[in-house]
């Protein structure tokens, strides 16, 4: 009986043990996916959209490394040294840590949570026409919400709810759909600037609090992720859809007001 018990409690030891370490690792693993997509921002941000030409898309790509992208409007894959229309995708989240969150829903419960985004660069004529940076994530609260930035020619249209704080940087809410379930819905804010937007304009544009991706639990509302965005966005419309549709809409702990 007591070897029973000692062999029981050693099985127990080794599990435990096994555990904390699989945890450290997926912690370092995520640490360093936050890294690189915070480098990969910064890198975008040095692009100069209808100034670079491909050489520096190219050079961000290789990089970073490219995914293989395709379309049905005849944008191809630029690694395929087509550079009279075509784009490079990079993925910016941790694979490893999707998989096996997707494996292994438990994890979710020791603190951890999903989280992926693409970069993406057009290059027409041999010159970058557009860049865009976004990442959706799983709020400590359990909804899906998601982040980003694009820069191009002109100012997106047609947006269902946008708000356009200047004729060179908007800010539009969009649908995030991660599967079927009501779950499974959520929403992102995306800033959009011309070559003409002011410093200021970039950098609030591309204000992102990173470092929450990495954290226990993962990141809170979108308030807190970009903070700058998100009160330029809530001072020109957001505050009209909460007043219409309530807190749902406010994507905040807590009202600004």
């Amino acid at each position: 009986m007591r070897r029973l018990l000692l062999l029981s409690a050693l099985i127990i030891g080794v599990a435990g043990a096994g555990l904390v370490g699989g945890a450290a690792f997926i912690r370092r693993q995520n640490a360093r996916a936050v890294a690189r997509a915070e480098i990969l921002a910064a890198d975008l941000q040095q692009l100069r959209v209808g100034a670079s030409d491909y050489r520096v898309a190219q050079s961000i790509a290789t990089k970073f490394g490219s995914v293989p992208y395709e379309n049905h409007y005849g944008t191809r894959d630029c690694r395929a040294s087509y550079f009279e229309r075509c784009a490079y995708m990079i993925a910016c989240d941790n694979t490893r840590i999707h998989r096996l969150l997707f494996k292994h829903p438990f994890l979710r419960r020791l603190g951890f949570r999903d989280w992926g985004g693409t970069a993406l660069i057009y290059v027409e004529n041999g010159i970058v026409q557009e860049y865009s940076f976004w990442v959706t994530y799983q709020a400590s609260n359990g909804q899906w919400r998601g982040f980003g930035a694009e820069e191009g020619k002109t100012l997106p249209e047609n947006r269902a709810v946008q708000a356009r704080i200047s004729s060179s940087y908007s800010i539009q809410r969009n649908d995030v759909v991660m599967g079927d379930r009501a779950n499974d819905l959520g929403f992102q804010l995306e800033s959009s600037l011309t070559p003409a937007a002011t410093i200021t304009e970039q950098q609030r544009a591309w204000h992102f609090e990173f470092n929450c991706l990495s954290r226990r639990n993962g990141c809170g509302e979108i308030c807190e992720v970009m903070p700058d965005a998100w009160q330029d966005f809530y001072d020109k419309r957001g505050r009209f859809d909460v007043e219409k549709y309530g807190s749902a809409y406010l994507f905040c702990a807590k009202s600004p007001n």
